[in-house]
Parts: C-alpha cells; sequence; structure tokens
C-alpha cells in the first residue's frame, strides 16, 4: 500500500499511487455501485450516483478484489466482472428476500438505527422481527464473503447496515485486515443504550481492527458506549480499545468529495452558460438554493419556515429573491418517509400561495434527482446554499458547493450539527433549530460585503480541497495496514495511558 502523492494531477494516476499491484482488498456494502439490468438477454448496468462511490470504484479497478453488496436487481447473476467487457474486479451480489428487504432495510436499518444514530428516538420502532432478519443479513454477507475470500484479503466495510458482520468475519477467519468507515453521526451512550440490541452491534463491531468516524465526538461517544456497556477500560488518549485479547484502534476521517471533478465541471464554458440560463429562468436578483435527499434529517421543512419567515420579515426582498429546493426522493416504501413527502408538499404549497404574484415566484421545489453535471449547475447559479440538517455525519452538500464556486464568491449557511461544520468554519454556521436565526442567516448572506464573501469562500475551498475524497481514501486504508502491521494481541495499552 503506497500513500496518496498530493501532487497527482489526474484519477488514475492518484489511484495508482494509492494501491499496489498486489493489494487484493475487499469492499463490502449494503449498497451496490452499479444497478445491474437484463435487457434481451444481455447484462447492462447503470452506476449509481455519488462521488464516493465512483472513488472506490477506480481503486477496485487499480487494484482488482471483489465488492460485495445486495444484489437490489432481479434475474441478475450474483457474481459480475467490472467493468463488463473487460473486468479489473468482481461485483458478488447478494440475494435478499421481500421480507428480509422489510424487516432488514426497511425495518432494522431505516426504523431503528437510522433514527437512533439521528437521536429521533421517538421514530425508532424496536422490534424483535427487525432484529431477527437484521442478524440473518449479516450472516448471510459473511457466506458471501466466504465464497470469494482467499484468505489475506483486506476487508473494508461500510455503514450500519452491517455492524455485526466484522466479528462473524472474524470468528471464521482470525487473521484478516478488517476495518469498518461509520458514514453516519453515532450518538451519545446515553442514547445508543436505548438499543435493545447494543451489545451485540457493539460486539460485532469490536470484531474490526480499525473503527473510522467522521467526527472526533463520535469516535468518542462510540469508545463511551462500550466502556459503558461491557464495563471495560477505553483509552481516549490513544483512541483504542482492549476487547477479547485484541486491541481495536478507533479513527477519526471525515469524508471529502472529488474537489477536482466538481471544480473543472463548473469551469467547464458550457456549464457555465447553463447556470447563467438557470438565473434567467429564475428571474431573481438572489438565488438561494437547498440540495438534500428528502430525509426528515436534513431539516427541510425547519428551512422552509425559515424563508417563509424571511419573506414575512423582509418584504422589501419580495420580487427580488427566489429559493430552489431540490429534494431527491428517498427511501420510498417507508411510511415516514411518504409522510414526510406530503408534509414537505403542504408547507411548498403554503409559502408558494401565500406570496406569489403574477410576475414572481419566490420557492421552486423540484422532487427528483439530478446528476452531479446538472447539479453543478445549480450550485454555480446560487447566491447562497443552506445546507441545514437537523443532524448529519458530515454532509457533502456544502463541499459541493464550495468546489463549485470557481468565481470564489456565494455564501454558505451551514447548521452546527452536521460534520461539515467541523471543517468548514467560515461558513455562516447555524442551528437549523432556531427559526429566527436562520432567519437572520439569510439576511445576512444578501448583505454581507463582497469582500468578506471572498476571503470566506477562498478559505473554504481551501479546506475542500486539502481533505478531499482522495486523502479520505488514503488515509484510512494507509491507516488500516498500519494497524495491522503491529501485533494485534500485543500485551495491554492501558497501564501508562488515561482511560475511561
Amino acid at each position: 500500500m503506497r500513500l496518496l502523492d498530493p501532487l497527482a494531477s489526474d484519477f488514475t494516476s492518484a489511484m495508482e499511487n494509492l494501491m499496489h499491484k498486489d493489494t487484493r482488498l475487499t469492499i463490502i456494502s449494503n449498497r451496490a455501485p452499479f444497478q445491474l439490468k437484463r435487457k434481451a438477454g444481455k447484462i447492462y448496468y447503470d452506476k449509481n450516483v455519488g462521488g464516493l462511490v465512483s472513488v472506490l470504484d477506480e481503486i477496485m479497478c487499480q487494484g482488482g478484489g471483489t465488492w460485495i453488496a445486495w444484489g437490489e436487481s432481479e434475474d441478475t447473476p450474483s457474481r459480475v466482472g467490472i467493468p463488463l467487457d473487460d473486468p479489473k474486479y468482481f461485483m458478488r451480489l447478494v440475494d435478499l428476500t421481500d421480507l428480509e428487504v422489510r424487516n432488514y432495510y426497511q425495518g432494522f436499518s431505516n426504523r431503528v438505527m437510522w433514527p437512533l444514530c439521528h437521536y429521533f428516538l421517538d421514530r425508532c420502532h424496536f422490534r424483535s422481527e427487525y432484529w431477527k432478519a437484521y442478524r440473518g443479513v449479516n450472516e448471510k454477507f459473511a457466506r458471501a464473503f466466504d465464497m470469494v475470500s482467499q484468505g489475506q484479503d483486506n476487508i473494508w466495510i461500510h455503514d450500519f447496515h452491517l455492524t455485526l458482520l466484522p466479528s462473524l468475519l472474524r470468528e471464521r477467519h482470525r487473521d484478516l485486515s478488517i476495518g469498518f468507515f461509520w458514514h453516519i453521526p453515532f450518538p451519545s451512550s446515553p442514547v445508543f443504550r436505548v438499543l435493545p440490541w447494543r451489545k451485540e452491534v457493539l460486539r460485532g463491531l469490536l470484531g474490526c481492527d480499525l473503527i473510522g468516524f467522521q467526527l472526533r465526538q463520535h469516535a468518542d461517544n462510540f469508545l463511551q458506549s462500550v466502556a459503558d456497556v461491557f464495563k471495560i477500560p477505553v483509552d481516549l488518549e490513544r483512541s483504542s480499545v482492549e476487547f477479547e485479547d485484541r486491541v481495536i484502534k478507533v479513527g477519526v476521517f471525515p469524508v471529502g468529495i472529488d474537489y477536482k471533478k466538481w471544480n473543472d465541471l463548473a469551469t467547464s464554458p458550457g456549464n457555465i452558460e447553463k447556470a447563467r440560463q438557470i438565473r434567467r429562468e429564475v428571474g431573481a436578483e438572489h438565488i438561494l438554493i437547498g440540495v438534500d435527499r428528502l430525509d426528515y434529517t436534513k431539516g427541510i421543512r425547519e428551512r422552509l419556515r425559515a424563508y417563509e419567515h424571511f419573506l414575512e420579515k423582509y418584504p422589501e426582498y419580495h420580487g427580488r429573491i427566489c429559493m430552489v429546493q431540490i429534494a431527491v426522493p428517498s427511501r420510498t416504501r417507508v411510511e415516514e418517509y411518504r409522510i414526510l413527502r406530503r408534509e414537505i408538499d403542504e408547507t411548498v404549497g403554503r409559502i408558494s400561495g401565500r406570496f406569489s404574484t403574477r410576475k414572481w415566484v419566490p420557492l421552486r421545489y423540484l422532487y427528483k434527482t439530478f446528476p452531479m453535471e446538472e447539479l453543478v449547475n445549480y450550485y454555480a447559479a446560487a447566491d447562497t446554499a443552506m445546507v441545514t440538517p437537523l443532524r448529519d455525519g458530515m454532509n457533502l452538500v456544502a463541499e459541493e458547493y464550495a468546489a463549485s464556486r470557481i468565481r470564489e464568491d456565494g455564501c454558505l449557511i451551514l447548521s452546527e450539527f452536521a460534520g461539515a461544520s467541523g471543517i468548514l468554519g467560515d461558513a455562516v454556521i447555524v442551528n437549523p433549530y432556531d427559526i429566527d436565526g436562520v432567519t437572520e442567516s439569510i439576511h445576512l448572506s444578501l448583505t454581507m460585503k463582497e469582500g468578506e464573501k471572498r476571503s470566506r469562500m477562498q478559505r473554504l475551498r481551501q479546506a475542500v480541497k486539502k481533505r478531499d475524497v482522495y486523502w479520505w481514501c488514503q488515509t484510512f486504508l494507509s491507516t488500516l495496514m498500519d494497524v495491522n502491521s503491529k501485533d494485534p494481541y500485543q500485551e495491554s495499552l492501558f497501564p501508562t495511558s488515561k482511560v475511561l
């Protein structure tokens, strides 16, 4: 494993620097990087949207190996080479029954783990059938790995859908190198310990060699939960825990974006003209932009209420401002999300009905998915981006907006409860629950002097560029390799360290 050369000038050379030709990596995630489809007897695939998926795909193409994930499409093979015409690695698809999808994915993952980790305890549904399916699907993933393992794999498991998998793999393959990245917030110990299966989830994660989180707070919350649940010491200074004669390292690796790709797209003459066209179509002097998955954690309703309050308080901006809210469809089969969509539709209708005139539309609501090649034009067209989740692991929309501001202008309003606020301190930081405060942040973004906007945006862009998605991949994987170059069964770390 080689370190990523920060001066690498293109996507391919960066990946070649990251991966040694003899390194074999197995990535395991709930979601596959591609959607497979069969048409006229042939297999086709569409890449899932997301810069993170693209970079991990390139790592696999450079180094080879296997990507294990849920095969959402029916009537497709369980193993397929990627790319189809010249395979560089293989994708192993885990088939789930309809009942498993309902109870493991829609149930335990999205009605237990997701609301719990985002502090929405009132939305948690602690049902035994959900847990049984979750445990069974994690075992399915372990069996899928057994079918492709060559014994010396480096394993990189992703997110809260597969917390039991590390220990299941460790039981079968004691010498595996296992890393796990937790993409969402890890809640405080009192909140996490509400989970009836807290011990099983923590024991599953402690099968790893390295567990990564977005923020120091998330890592400390995890360590405190381990200390409280198992009544064992954890080392906060060394960010480690000794469990069942093994030492598990806990690290902080904030996810970034492909800065260069977003910047290059925004620099394209064609996209510059499309951004101008969006401004002409919107027809407002000031444009606000919100881009979110349709999820109750994203604070869309609260943001719309703050904008409504702004229109009430500052009537001098009537006819001069427009908010464009893009809501990407998400988890449409989960009842809570269907209810949320109706509530947001009603809020949009109320604002439009109250303030629209024959010549002015104050709010444009787009319920659809945009590829990054189109989304960059909205970022470039907007004077202010509002990224105000109620709780978020990182939130890459804030970074995408900054990377798209090639003229080093614009203003970013950012929730203090988004992980990105720990990196992007030059944004206007707000409490998304404080409607009056968010209202005033909109007014500040419109009245801030251009010199201050420019200096803030320059620093935001530098922060995003410095810790991009390549930095994230390199840092996590090189740390995993470093952890496993040492004896994982070493003598206790704790006699000389401060512990909980």
